[in-house]
């Protein structure tokens, strides 16, 4: 028999205030009544709440940050920074499957989370995730995978993570269920996911705006929970074709990052937040390589300072560099002043200075692998195929972008030739497939009026696309094939046409 308390994984707003057991009897707590209060509910109005600025003069400050009078003032705020948190996340789905958006520093509300039961067991779909989804959301598989060693043992005391493991699984696997229920079990879990994370987003947000420090321990540990499932949940929107509303998960995400910047102690003993910080960092930058959205590229998370030693950590700290370096170049061609709040100008990056990052990049990831005890085996072999493949995509992608080295030149032919090589050089290509997608891509964009190229990159994201299953791909193919059909060879102006109109290309 379902309960009230089977329905709900939160007692409502006043018990969990008070600390004490809700009794979830309906339509309100008895204990509420008992002293007094009014109810709340179980189904409250959610919204991401007021949090640390991400730019302007606040960017930097620690927290706790407190709002003066002037917050209340609307004709004045609008000239001034907002501390509230700019950005989209999905509602629960209307029927038929429609979504909607909602603005989640503004009063919008999420509706009633479904209360269906979701189907099957839950622990097919751990396990689906543990053996089948974990494994394509990291550099390099292994035992030590904390997606699977830590990530998912906390499915069992944070709900969050549960429903968005299980709206992954649903979404991702072939079930014998009617495809009506898995859609079902997905959207409903993700519902659920959402749900908690509002929930817990604004109890947070609103301590720390009333004055109240982040604590070390349980603030940390929220923060771990909250970010494993949010970027579950931005790969669960990739699989379904959303690119937008996963870029809103990873503003939020974002958020959560920003927040404990300022806290000396979230870098001692906290493996999982440092390890979910470079993972946030990773899907930022090589995002950020195809958007053409300011606040997109200005405010991705990069790699933490001292993460020297993590794979392709100076690698993608380059790579954001050239991206920045576009931002800036971009800014300057129109005239308009660098937003408030940007970095320092990034220094002007010339062909040589390119070719000198990259290399050094790719010396630092092969003395990691080294580290990692891969030297001499096949694995060893695949993964200095992967160096070189990303060392080859980071000078096409450089060469366009920073105008460096002319198409048809002697280095853009001998970086797009080292791409392709190494692209089908792989011994065992399975291992690491799930890395390709942001090469593949740069390859289709560097092979123009190459059919035979363009034969090889179509066959890889088909490759891409049966390993991983993640739908926004096919998006990516399409663009290409509309790009080598156009009049351009640069691939730019299409990619931010097509953002503009909604339908932005993410390979990540």
């Amino acid at each position: 028999m379902t309960t009230n308390a089977d329905m709900y994984e939160q007692g409502c707003a006043n018990c969990e205030r008070r600390r004490i057991r809700c009794d979830f009897q309906s339509p309100k707590c008895a204990k509420c009544h008992k002293k007094g209060l009014e109810c709340p509910g179980y189904n409250r109005q959610l919204r991401w709440v007021n949090g640390v600025a991400a730019r302007g003069y606040l960017r930097g400050r620690a927290v706790p940050v407190r709002p003066g009078p002037w917050v209340q003032d609307e004709s004045e705020t609008s000239n001034r920074p907002s501390l509230n948190v700019s950005t989209h996340i999905p509602t629960p789905c209307e029927a038929g499957g429609s979504r909607t958006q909602a603005t989640v520093s503004g009063p919008d509300t999420i509706p009633r989370v479904p209360s269906c039961d979701l189907l099957g067991p839950t622990a097919a779909f751990m396990d689906y995730y543990r053996q089948k989804v974990a494994g394509l959301m990291v550099w390099l598989d292994s035992d030590e995978n904390f997606y699977r060693r830590k990530v998912v043992p906390l499915a069992e005391s944070h709900p969050a993570i549960r429903f968005a493991i299980m709206a992954l699984a649903a979404q991702h696997g072939t079930w014998t269920l009617p495809a009506e229920s898995i859609t079902v079990i997905a959207e409903d879990s993700r519902n659920r996911c959402l749900t908690v994370l509002q929930r817990r987003a604004r109890e947070m947000t609103t301590r720390l705006m009333g004055g109240s420090e982040l604590d070390q321990q349980e603030d940390m540990a929220d923060a771990e929970w909250m970010l494993a499932s949010i970027l579950i949940m931005a790969n669960f929107e990739n699989a379904r074709c959303s690119p937008q509303v996963a870029d809103g998960h990873r503003r939020a995400a974002r958020t959560i990052v920003n927040l404990f910047s300022d806290a000396t102690w979230t870098a001692g003993g906290r493996e999982l937040f440092a390890f979910l910080r470079n993972q946030l960092a990773i899907d930022n930058i090589l995002g950020a390589t195809t958007s053409f959205d300011p606040s997109l590229i200005r405010d991705a998370i990069t790699p933490a300072p001292g993460s020297d030693d993590q794979l392709f950590s100076k690698y993608l700290a380059f790579l954001h560099e050239v991206t920045l370096s576009t931002l800036t170049a971009s800014t300057a061609s129109t005239g308009a002043d660098l937003p408030t709040g940007s970095a320092e100008k990034p220094r002007r990056l010339t062909l040589r200075m390119v070719q000198s990052e990259f290399t050094q990049a790719r010396g630092a990831d092969l003395i990691a692998a080294g580290r990692m005890g891969l030297a001499g085996s096949r694995l060893s072999r695949d993964f200095v195929c992967l160096v070189e493949v990303y060392h080859n995509a980071g000078l096409l992608y450089s060469f366009r972008c920073l105008g460096c080295a002319d198409e048809g030149g002697t280095e853009w032919d001998a970086a797009a030739s080292g791409l392709f090589r190494h692209l089908v050089g792989f011994e065992d290509q399975a291992v690491f497939v799930q890395n390709l997608p942001w090469p593949a891509f740069i390859a289709g964009t560097a092979c123009y009026r190459d059919q035979a190229r363009q034969k090889v990159v179509l066959e890889l994201f088909a490759a891409i696309h049966r390993a991983t299953r993640f739908n926004h791909y096919l998006d990516a193919v399409d663009f290409l094939e509309t790009f080598w059909a156009g009049d351009d060879p640069d691939w730019r102006p299409l990619a931010q046409a097509r953002e503009a109109a909604g339908n932005r290309i993410l390979v990540v």
